[in-house]
């Protein structure tokens, strides 16, 4: 594994984003890693997770040291040649996840509709008072969407766990000797 095939390719992929994503790439087809994912998720003490069949893993660190900002990575495996790549978008908790785009909705939705029963005010020739609300609620909206970016520095130490771990996995199984053809299944 190379580190060019791990960075990312273009400068806009290191920019901040709301559910950062990289990839991975392995020598060994994804059912051989996600099984090699699997034993090592049983006995690992800073890790928890599970396989999902038929192709995904699902990452986060133990409940002990769970926080509201703590982050979910979620991986895809899927085959690429001979190996596997491996597809990893972190975010945080589905709960808190659809909370974030709940709030997020509820405040464009919001802004909208003080924009356009404002301007229709304007039209009927009333005072426009909910022209003013736009604003507050737009701010409202990038607070929300500001948050995101709070929880992922607060969670940085975490992802930067996570995707480690993963690596680590990723690195030893492809050092690994390759199982005899006949029990490969």
């Amino acid at each position: 594994m190379s580190d060019a095939t791990n960075t990312p390719e273009r400068i806009d992929e290191t920019l901040p984003r709301p559910r950062p994503r990289f990839e991975l790439h392995s020598a060994r087809p994804p059912a051989a890693f996600l099984d090699a994912a699997r034993r090592a998720l049983e006995s690992s003490t800073q890790v928890r997770g599970l396989v999902v069949p038929p192709s995904r893993l699902e990452l986060t660190v133990p409940h002990e040291r769970r926080h509201l900002w703590s982050p979910q990575l979620t991986v895809d495996v899927v085959p690429e040649g001979e190996g596997a790549r491996l597809r990893a978008r972190f975010g945080p908790d589905p709960h808190i996840w659809t909370l974030y785009v709940a709030l997020y909705s509820v405040s464009v939705l919001f802004a909208v509709g003080c924009l356009v029963y404002g301007v229709s005010q304007w039209v009927a020739q009333q005072s426009p008072w909910a022209l003013y609300l736009t604003p507050l609620a737009l701010l409202f909206a990038g607070l929300v969407y500001g948050a995101s970016f709070v929880g992922q520095g607060l969670g940085s130490a975490q992802m930067y766990e996570l995707r480690a771990w993963l690596e680590a996995r990723v690195a030893e199984l492809d050092e690994a000797p390759a199982p005899p053809q006949d029990a490969q299944g």
